[in-house]
């Protein structure tokens, strides 16, 4: 049973230069491993930005210090924490441009993989850059540098690929992918809708851009064993399934509901919305689930029991920088404490407000308000035994797409 966030950005390589330029400073390789592994209690992360130059120096610098020592499976261990070397790509498909992941077993794959695309990637040291190739170019290149590859964040308007580039994956893709990440403003059940994507594992990864970040969303997976060619072989279907996702409510997404540029306000009427209700301008940044109710092809499910909503710890009502320390000084991880801690130990050291919100967290007890246009929803209060179908109708899901 393993937990996973496959989608962690660099923000700084050691030598001080920028990799994500709009993730914080301290997002380097060190700490992302030291708070994945000690503050979040993760067993195996995918670093997206490990094509640049200077994190792969800081790679090497860490298994020259001992920190990290390569896996016989592939990719690296630090301690109990498996690493995954990896990049964050972006295609043009469709008169649009999509984000994929890449995974690869050891740097040296990595380093086969910039060689073949060379200059059709303008800057390897920053991230998500585009590579200027045909797919079928780029899906060579990491076919031959041993590397397995999804689509990131696959509905949100900005980069990703049914939010920008088709209704069909097939209409853009030569070759199915074995995995999608669903992204912040997407759940199961809303990627159950399109029909094409039974079989294909779902995946719900933090894309963190700052150390507090790191598992917002998470997976827990079960893997033969926490390594590249674990992970290989669960995408596969040889071994291995995803026990269950860890997600906010797709509410609280960025990109859930459209935001109209003029109002300068989510728009929260009755999905689809594709102009502006009050002001009737149809200059908006499109919603994640107005889209998807004119692609999908059949009805959303009510309900998927391997998604849990899920809000982060640190991001729950009642839980303060101190509440948080103390917590963690009690019971050493995050991933213990949303999991494993039972409900007397809680209220021992958190108190009766705060043990509330974990433990409804734990349950998926919480409602939102949607966020839309780049701006995040948020948890407005706890929804007592919220019902999944009223939720739906109440949103205008429960109705035939």
């Amino acid at each position: 049973m393993i937990f996973a966030d496959l989608h962690i950005h660099v923000g700084r390589s050691l030598d001080g230069k920028p990799v994500k330029i709009t993730a914080a400073a301290s997002l380097t390789l060190p700490n992302i491993i030291r708070t994945a592994r000690d503050v979040k209690g993760l067993t195996l992360v995918g670093i997206v930005d490990a094509q640049a130059p200077g994190v792969q120096a800081d790679f090497a610098a860490l298994l020259q210090d001992k920190t990290l020592k390569e896996l016989a499976g592939g990719g690296y261990a630090a301690g109990e924490l498996a690493v995954l070397p990896g990049t964050e790509v972006e295609l043009g498909l469709g008169g649009g441009n999509a984000h994929f992941l890449v995974f690869f077993p050891t740097l040296a794959q990595i380093e086969e993989y910039r060689g073949r695309l060379g200059r059709a990637v303008k800057n390897w040291q920053l991230s998500s850059q585009k590579a200027f190739v045909p797919v079928e170019a780029w899906l060579e290149a990491v076919q031959r540098s041993e590397g397995v590859w999804f689509p990131a964040h696959a509905f949100t308007p900005h980069k990703g690929i049914y939010g920008n580039c088709c209704r069909r994956l097939g209409e853009v893709l030569p070759a199915m992918p074995r995995a999608l990440e669903l992204g912040l403003s997407a759940d199961r059940c809303m990627a159950r809708s399109i029909s094409e994507l039974d079989g294909v594992h779902l995946l719900s990864n933090s894309d963190a851009h700052s150390l507090p970040k790191i598992a917002r969303e998470y997976n827990v997976l079960k893997l033969r064993e926490p390594s590249f060619h674990g992970f290989t072989d669960f995408l596969a279907g040889r071994s291995g399934e995803v026990i269950r996702n860890y997600g906010v409510m797709p509410e609280i997404g960025k990109y859930h509901r459209p935001y109209c540029l003029a109002c300068e306000q989510v728009i929260r009427h009755s999905p689809p919305q594709f102009r502006c209700p009050s002001c009737g301008s149809n200059k908006i940044v499109p919603g994640v689930l107005d889209r998807l109710l004119t692609i999908a092809d059949r009805d959303l499910p009510h309900e998927d029991s391997v998604y849990v909503y899920q809000v982060p710890l640190a991001q729950l009502p009642g839980i303060g920088p101190k509440t948080y320390q103390k917590l963690l000084g009690a019971f050493g991880t995050e991933m213990a404490i949303l999991h494993e801690v039972p409900e007397a130990d809680l209220l021992r050291v958190a108190g009766e407000q705060a043990s509330s919100w974990i433990l409804k967290s734990r349950r998926g007890e919480l409602a939102a308000e949607a966020g839309g246009g780049g701006v995040y929803g948020r948890v407005r209060s706890v929804a007592a035994a919220e019902d999944w179908q009223a939720r739906l109708e109440g949103d205008g899901l429960g109705k035939s797409v």
